[in-house]
């Protein structure tokens, strides 16, 4: 999980419905959290961001029991023996929270 303090300008979404603007916003803060470097600063040496685009790695947002989810395949273990679950990330999406964005991703 990232930590990094991106900018909080996502207006507040209501999380309990599906909208696709709320899709899209969601799309874009995994997007900025998970997969760029800070824009405003040199990422940490401790920070590692996948060196494959969120196309690349099948990024969906998707909303089911009224609950938003992230998931993307994990494409640096695409040759690992792990098993096919363990090569893909799911994160859930809560509001409102502390992290970027104003939302709080927790792994699944």
């Amino acid at each position: 999980m990232r930590s990094s303090k991106q900018s909080t300008a996502t207006p507040a979404l209501d999380l309990s419905v599906y909208s696709e603007v709320t899709r899209r916003a969601l799309y874009d803060a995994v997007v900025a959290v998970h997969f760029s470097p800070p824009a405003d600063r040199e990422a940490a040496p401790e920070e590692w961001f996948p060196p494959y685009t969120p196309d690349q790695a099948g990024l969906v947002v998707h909303f089911c029991h009224r609950r938003w989810f992230a998931a993307w395949t994990l494409l640096e273990e695409a040759d690992s023996d792990l098993p096919p679950d363990r090569k893909v990330e799911m994160i859930r999406i809560t509001s409102p929270g502390g992290g970027p964005f104003g939302l709080d991703f927790h792994e699944v």
